[in-house]
């Protein structure tokens, strides 16, 4: 086996031994006995699961957040529709249906997490942790929540985590320990490395005759069949009341009183720079005579060790960068914060006893000056008035418009502008396509998916409530006409029509070739006899081929078919590109004999067992499915899309 072959082998052996336990979760749940329902009492939930509900709000987020995760590295922006098209919604449905399967599966194990396990593993996350004292830092992890998801909080992290937490320990339990026997590598090894010498008959549109293009009649009739690739969306004309933070920030000021002010009380609250720590000891002895000698050892410098053992006491409590109340005894700790310096102090204990307290090390605070924190200060102000302004605002317009007023009445008494947008579409489109970006420093309205939806589902003539937009501002809107969906006119869509008609019908002719033509070479014709008599579109390639690596040019069905067929045998499919067709006759199969290497033995062999693994939890899947049957509801998700429009 070349070279090349082993590498590209090696690439999808590693690639799938990752992806199959995982694999899974993204399996369309049609299969397992999930259907589309749409039930009254659930109109908050995207999926039904058993007993318990799958929120939209938590399908809208994850839906959005898949939705930016893909168009941050896609070459162009995927729309919401484009998206549900596409199947988005159903791969995010299925995702958080496993969740909720795998949850209430450990509920009925009883599986639970330790509180503190999840706490501990959240502050052992080095993004949290403080730049100065490398420790975590509380004020640190809502800095980054908030970069991360701005409607995320500690609470939910912990929460998430927690869940996170036990799905491991429910999966684990149910595939761990899964060997499997180095032959079914061996097999598996054979079976991917075979190769096989294939002959190949292409066939593209020059191998057909001139087609004419159709009447107007004819390509109306064909529009009419595929009416939803060629209707007008909704478009809505409307009056938008609207304001973000980043409107407000550039008139904002800050005077040196209030800097010096949030300052101080950031340094106080223990917001900026680091509070003192100390490591102390606590050695308890039998009396207050003792404690003293112990006191004073210490303090002559004379090793904790060695003071515990000439006086025979107990292994001393130890407190390393411990803060004062981390004591057992909260004497202790005030004691250890009351010293001056490194050393030791005999103290009465609480209950009664006597301790020597020994301060081992002084990690002093740090303050930072306030020119170096003077930027990130203006910032804070900054955004605290803003918001506060866009808080007030809001209470006003809302008042306003509760007590009769118009969008515009109520924005000139908040100071908040108000405009007229003529016809746009849900994706923020107007009727000769143009997007309303906006600029980088005034984000226009197809940028704010929320903003988008509240637009679409408002009634007509209302002013509406204010809600907040997707960057924290404040906006209300009044639709003030409706141009309904309709077909679009046959002037506007011939062009794409035709373009697609041709798709169609050159698809259509050349599979009914092949058709014929496969007849003829199973007669036994040969293909390139068949290729000479067709000439132009028609050319006879010879390749080899081999599970490990995918052959380029040919469609997955077609690939599937060679490597199931016979030596002699004939077989046909479509190429990658969809329109062309191929036919195929197998020459040869010639099986590997080369000797497997430790190397890839294990790699099959773990990859047999992770094989094992996904077929359990196939089967672990169905069975949960079977007890908490899914349902997907399709027409809430169209509806906090914005797709019912």
């Amino acid at each position: 086996m070349s070279q090349s072959v082993f590498g590209s082998f090696k690439k999808v052996i590693m690639g799938t031994l990752f992806a199959l336990l995982i694999g899974f979760l993204l399996i369309g749940l049609s299969m397992f006995g999930v259907t589309d329902a749409f039930i009254s009492q659930s109109r908050d939930a995207a999926a039904v699961v058993g007993k318990e509900k799958v929120p939209l709000n938590e399908f809208d987020k994850a839906f959005r957040n898949r939705l930016s995760e893909y168009n941050k590295e896609a070459p162009e922006r995927m729309t919401t529709k484009q998206a549900y098209a596409g199947g988005l919604h159903q791969q995010v449905a299925d995702s958080l249906i496993t969740e909720a399967l795998i949850q209430l599966d450990a509920d009925a194990l009883g599986l639970d997490v330790n509180g503190r396990d999840a706490l501990a593993f959240v502050e052992n996350l080095d993004v949290f942790n403080n730049e100065i004292t490398g420790k975590f830092d509380k004020n640190k992890m809502r800095q980054q929540l908030y970069l991360i998801d701005r409607d995320m909080t500690p609470k939910q992290l912990e929460a998430d985590v927690h869940k996170q937490i036990r799905r491991g320990q429910t999966i684990s339990s149910v595939v761990a320990g899964i060997v499997a026997p180095k032959i079914f590598a061996e097999q598996r090894y054979k079976f991917i490395t075979e190769q096989r010498s294939v002959k190949l008959l292409h066939l593209n549109i020059a191998a057909l005759p001139p087609q004419p293009d159709p009447s107007d009649e004819e390509l109306k009739a064909f529009i009419d069949t595929n009416k939803a690739a060629y209707i007008a969306p909704q478009y809505r004309r409307f009056t938008l009341l609207r304001m973000e933070p980043q409107n407000i920030l550039p008139d904002l000021e800050t005077s040196e009183e209030e800097i010096l002010s949030q300052y101080d009380y950031k340094i106080k609250a223990g917001q900026l720079g680091t509070k003192e720590i100390r490591s102390y000891q606590q050695l308890v002895a039998n009396d207050k005579d003792q404690a003293d000698q112990i006191t004073a050892a210490v303090n002559a410098g004379k090793d904790i060790g060695a003071v515990v053992e000439e006086f025979g006491l107990e292994a001393p409590l130890v407190y390393e960068n411990a803060e004062a109340g981390d004591s057992s005894d909260p004497k202790t700790g005030e004691a250890a914060y009351e010293m001056e310096a490194v050393g030791a102090q005999t103290i009465a204990g609480s209950f009664s006893g006597w301790y020597s307290v020994v301060v081992t090390n002084i990690t002093p605070k740090i303050v930072p000056d306030l020119d170096s924190q003077r930027a990130s200060l203006i910032q804070e102000l900054k955004a605290d008035k803003a918001n506060q302004f866009l808080h007030d605002a809001s209470t006003i317009i809302q008042d306003g418009i509760d007590q009769g007023m118009t969008i515009e009445e109520a924005g000139k008494a908040a100071g908040v502008s108000v405009a007229s947008y003529d016809f746009i579409s849900r994706l923020g489109q107007t009727r000769d396509g143009k997007r309303l970006d906006g600029l980088p420093h005034a984000q226009g309205i197809a940028t704010d998916d929320k903003l988008l939806k509240e637009i679409f589902l408002a009634d007509l003539g209302y002013d509406n409530d204010v809600f907040e937009t997707s960057n924290k501002g404040i906006a209300a809107v009044r639709i003030d006409e409706i141009k309904e969906s309709a077909q679009r006119p046959f002037a506007e869509v011939k062009d794409r029509a035709l373009a697609a008609w041709r798709v169609k019908h050159t698809s259509e002719a050349l599979a009914q070739l092949s058709n014929d033509l496969i007849v003829r070479a199973k007669a036994g014709e040969s293909l390139e006899d068949l290729a000479a008599e067709i000439g132009a579109g028609a050319k006879v390639d010879e390749i080899m081929m081999t599970r490990a690596v995918r052959t380029p040019g040919l469609g997955a069905q077609l690939i599937i078919n060679l490597f199931e067929a016979r030596p002699g045998q004939t077989v046909r499919g479509a190429a990658d590109n969809g329109v062309d067709r191929i036919i195929g006759q197998v020459l040869t199969i010639t099986p590997n004999t080369d000797m497997i290497t430790d190397n890839i033995a294990a790699t099959l062999t773990e990859q047999t067992a992770q094989a094992l693994n996904s077929d359990i939890l196939d089967a672990y899947h169905r069975a949960l499915l079977l007890e908490n049957p899914a349902r997907v509801m399709t027409e809430n998700i169209e509806r906090t899309l914005g797709l019912d429009q």
